[in-house]
């Protein structure tokens, strides 16, 4: 970091928080006697001249001390000089309020991700270990099953397709609105690097303010003792310099704390005590005088990023509706399946008469003296039986219960049955489903069969379908409703992004009308200090030559300090309106405030960081 590699101290003015006392320039003049003027060269009142503010007549002719200077020097560890640039560049590497925002993109990002991971297809897999106890054979069975497979998603609906596309845009506008947050950190460190500047130039008058009140009280002293001057006079010198020197140590204290608000905005250490490398403080060009403001606003139409934040959700509103609109259409998708069951039997020599069907149960209340034994509705068999007739294997036409069911292979149930007509007997067990007693419909797959983990052996299997699922729920009613939630959400997105297009409007040009205001502000203040300082010096040769008092003087030297305070404080405001303006056009940047806007050219500071 620059901070590490140029520790400096400060060149003049070494109260600015750094020492006891404030030392001479380079640009020292000589110290005035007694019976000399101080030259004040004139200004020329045109605003090339008047956007920077002459600061000659302030530079320090005497060593000037002031009370409580070495406990603020003593405060911070060290001085770093620092200019704009630099200070901008630090901000867009280490700013907090930046990586705060970058982690909110960063999470939108990740949650488009996630968003396009919802189109490719879902593997699942299961394990399952199941054991069965068969009281009326004394069986136990340990079954394993294992599935894998994979389904492929067709048609949703648009439910996975639009969410992709609404996430997207909301991440959009969510780097957008990291584009704003850096804007508006730019506009941030430069109003506190231009109130620091400007604290520093009050500082050196207030300074220079001390220096004339010494040299006022050394006047008034001499006349005190030539008999011309009267105590009176002495102590009012007294006390203005006691009240300057007040004023100036309150100054570097302002000094320091506008220092510790740019550090807090770079996120740079509080120890160190910045001080900027201008030694006035003067307006910058960022703009030309002959800017067209439709220009501007052309330029803030396409590079501001709010317009395109709100743009971006209004987007996604859109995409909400179709999302809603997803329910009403069916969902299709492709599937393959591979399963293996391995069933173990104790003792083996019972899983004859296990087989598949072990766990089934009697459906039927009639006859309860075969409890236990399979029925040919609790295989699921279609269609009826004789109500009266029974409904068990040892009824009807057949002579005697089967030694084992036709489910494991055994002769199958006779298809006449007290003379009622079935079906032509049970079916192979299923080996994917469970047992679960009579259907609705003819069992033709087995699938109301006893469950594997008690069929004996090992079955593998795979298996290749296509599925498609169509359910109306609360006969759509609720989903019609989302619809018409998400379409007003949209038509409020809608009109939010066009009252954002007319607040930029708006702010372009009063932003504009304000940065005109500053600069003849500048002017009016240049003309105050033009004429603040004539009278000062016809006030101190008032008093040299006897006609003038020293309360005539003190004012005077007063409404000069104040008129250079106002014109600094003028061309502080012009920056800081030209840095508004580009803020609001979204074209802040390192470029823009250190080379001026450039109309139609804008290189995006956060491609910068990538």
């Amino acid at each position: 970091m620059f901070w590490k590699r140029n520790r400096v101290k400060s060149r003049y003015l070494a109260c600015f928080l750094s020492s006891a006392f404030i030392c001479s320039s380079i640009f020292s003049s000589k110290v005035y006697a007694d019976s000399e003027t101080p030259h004040l060269p004139e200004i020329t009142l045109n605003h090339t001249a008047n956007k920077t503010l002459d600061l000659k007549p302030l530079y320090l002719s005497t060593i000037v001390k002031t009370a409580s200077a070495s406990d603020i020097a003593a405060e911070p560890s060290y001085d770093q000089s620092i200019t704009l640039p630099e200070a901008l560049s630090y901000v867009l590497k280490h700013g907090l309020p930046l990586k705060i925002s970058r982690e909110s993109l960063n999470y939108q990002h990740w949650l488009t991700l996630s968003n396009i991971a919802t189109a490719l297809p879902t593997f699942s897999t299961s394990y399952t270990l199941s054991r069965a106890n068969v009281f009326n054979k004394g069986t136990t069975s340990i079954g394993r099953t294992f599935i894998a497979g994979v389904t492929y998603p067709v048609f949703q609906g648009g439910g996975i397709v639009y969410p992709i596309l609404a996430q997207r845009y909301r991440e959009k506008g969510w780097l957008y609105a990291y584009k704003a947050t850096l804007s508006d950190v730019f506009l941030d460190v430069y109003q506190k690097y231009t109130n620091l500047l400007v604290n520093r130039v009050l500082l050196q008058i207030a300074a220079k303010t001390v220096e004339v009140d010494h040299e006022l009280l050394k006047v008034t002293q001499v006349q005190l003792k030539s008999g011309t001057g009267t105590n009176f006079a002495v102590l009012q010198s007294e006390t203005l310099l006691a009240s300057d020197k007040q004023l100036l140590l309150q100054q570097q204290v302002a000094v320091r704390r506008a220092a510790l608000a740019l550090n807090l905005s770079m996120n740079f250490p509080m120890s160190v005590n910045l001080v900027p490398v201008e030694e006035t403080i003067s307006e910058a060009p960022l703009f030309h005088d002959d800017v067209n403001v439709s220009t501007l606003i052309k330029d803030a139409l396409k590079f501001n990023p709010s317009l395109h934040q709100y743009e971006m959700f209004w987007l996604t509103a859109r995409r909400n509706i179709q999302i809603a609109a997803s329910a009403f259409y069916p969902q299709v998708s492709f599937f393959t399946l591979y399963q293996q069951n391995d069933t173990q039997v104790t003792p083996p020599v019972n899983a004859s008469d296990v087989g598949g069907i072990a766990t089934s149960t009697i459906t039927s209340f009639l006859n309860s003296t075969f409890a236990g034994r399979v029925t040919n509705n609790a295989l699921g068999q279609q269609y009826s039986f004789s109500p009266t007739g029974g409904s068990t294997s040892t009824q009807g036409a057949n002579t005697g219960p089967s030694a084992m069911p036709a489910a494991s292979g055994g002769d199958p149930i006779a298809t006449v049955q007290s003379g009622s007509l079935v079906s032509s007997g049970a079916v192979a067990p299923s080996i994917f489903g469970g047992g679960a007693g009579p259907g609705t419909s003819p069992n033709t797959n087995g699938s109301l069969q006893a469950p594997a983990g008690i069929f004996p052996g090992v079955f593998r299997s795979f298996q290749a379908g296509f599925s498609l699922s169509w359910s109306l729920p609360n006969m759509l009613l609720g989903s019609a409703a989302n619809i018409y939630t998400a379409r007003t959400l949209a038509r409020e997105a809608l009109m939010q992004a066009n009252q954002e297009v007319g607040l930029v409007l708006r702010t372009v040009r009063g932003d504009y009308l304000a940065m005109l205001n500053a600069r003849a502000v500048i002017d009016s203040a240049a003309y105050a200090v033009s004429s603040s300082r004539e009278a000062w010096r016809l006030s101190r040769v008032r008093l040299k030559e006897g006609v003038g008092t020293g309360v005539e003087e003190i004012q005077a030297q007063r409404d000069y300090v104040s008129a250079l305070t106002n014109q600094a404080q003028a061309i502080a405001n012009s920056n800081i309106a030209q840095a508004q303006l580009l803020h609001d056009m979204g074209m802040i940047s390192v470029d823009t405030l250190t080379d001026g806007y450039k109309a139609g050219i804008f290189i995006d500071p956060s491609k910068q960081l990538n």
